[in-house]
């Protein structure tokens, strides 16, 4: 796999890799209930959490060359997207944004970002699930370039929801 740009833009964004002083940033919506109930990780309840994230990401970029992108939108970080490895072949990607930025196209741009990315570095297929629930989710991923191929049963566990696996609606891009 070719080098990976630790930074992208778009039409509006600047995607790039994480460092520690964004934390604070992150923590904004990490730690907003409402933002978080869909994701598959909890809430963070305090700035450690946060900082136990970013070091995650640092040792995904260090380990598998790409990993985590944090948005930025208007010259301050809104947000995450992400490119995360399976194999040289297949990866994931989805996303995050805080509440005072969603319904302007964030999301969708910036997860169209991680489909060209993909595309540029040769992966054949391109994941990402949401609850069955989040219609919202459902839209931007199916607007990025991502198809809907099935709903997974029993797949994911949404901590901030239940302990128990839920339904997730899978999409892909799969590349030509």
């Amino acid at each position: 796999m070719s080098k990976v740009p630790e930074r992208l833009t778009t039409a509006r964004l600047t995607l790039r890799r994480p460092v520690t002083s964004d934390a604070a940033a992150a923590f904004t919506w990490a730690s907003d209930a409402e933002v978080t109930r869909h994701m598959g990780w909890p809430t963070h309840k305090t700035i450690d959490d946060t900082l136990a994230f970013m070091s995650f990401a640092t040792g995904e970029w260090i380990e598998k060359g790409v990993g985590t992108y944090f948005i930025e939108y208007g010259g301050r970080v809104v947000g995450s997207t992400g490119l995360h490895l399976f194999n040289r072949h297949r990866a994931m990607t989805g996303y995050i944004l805080r509440r005072d930025v969603r319904g302007q196209g964030i999301a969708t741009e910036a997860c169209r970002a991680m489909v060209e990315l993909g595309r540029s570095l040769g992966i054949a297929r391109i994941e990402a699930h949401c609850h069955v629930e989040h219609v919202a989710s459902s839209r931007v991923l199916e607007k990025s370039g991502l198809q809907f191929e099935a709903v997974l049963r029993r797949f994911l566990v949404f901590p901030n929801i239940s302990r128990r696996p839920e339904d997730v609606r899978s999409y892909a891009a799969v590349m030509d």
